[in-house]
């Protein structure tokens, strides 16, 4: 984390909105991919990381280790999603996120193929793939932010790709 970075989640902590404002938009971007594709649908991701984020501002005078802001807001995020949309809303599909016209993750480009492979992972394969491909979390942060042991996490991930690889072979 740089030291501009610290001294802004120091900030943050102490009450300061604007620095948590100035976080936010250095992390808004990824969140949101992120949660459309957990959620597969922009309305939802949008619900997501608004509700997340006013959380992680109503808690972050709680946050013990300031450097692990990311991940804690990410874990925040992955709660939040799992809790409200995911288990409720799986008739959405990963790629309807990723086909409307109005979303900001159309950098995010991948075959139907992957989107129809992706639609076919339960919610905690999509959650651990995607905290680990596209947001480049570790082991170890994937398990903070879900709750179990970095071991099940790796283990996941490789039944996930082993999963994935073979349906994409067909």
């Amino acid at each position: 984390m740089r030291q501009s970075d610290k001294i802004l989640v120091k900030q943050a902590c102490q009450g300061d909105a604007q620095a948590f404002g100035e976080l936010y938009s250095m992390y808004a971007v990824e969140l949101y991919k992120y949660a459309c594709c957990v959620t597969g649908s922009t309305l939802l991701a949008q619900d997501a990381v608004q509700e997340a984020v006013m959380c992680a501002f109503a808690e972050i005078s709680d946050l013990r280790n300031q450097e692990a802001f990311k991940g804690w807001l990410f874990k925040i995020l992955s709660n939040v999603c799992l809790r409200q949309f995911s288990k409720k809303y799986e008739v959405y599909a990963v790629g309807d996120a990723c086909d409307m016209p109005d979303t900001s993750i159309d950098d995010i480009e991948i075959s139907t193929n992957l989107r129809i492979a992706l639609e076919g992972l339960d919610t905690e394969e999509r959650m651990v793939l995607l905290l680990s491909s596209v947001s480049g979390y570790k082991s170890r942060e994937i398990a903070s932010m879900l709750n179990c042991s970095a071991s099940t996490v790796r283990s996941k991930l490789a039944r996930t790709l082993k999963k994935l690889r073979l349906e994409l072979e067909d």
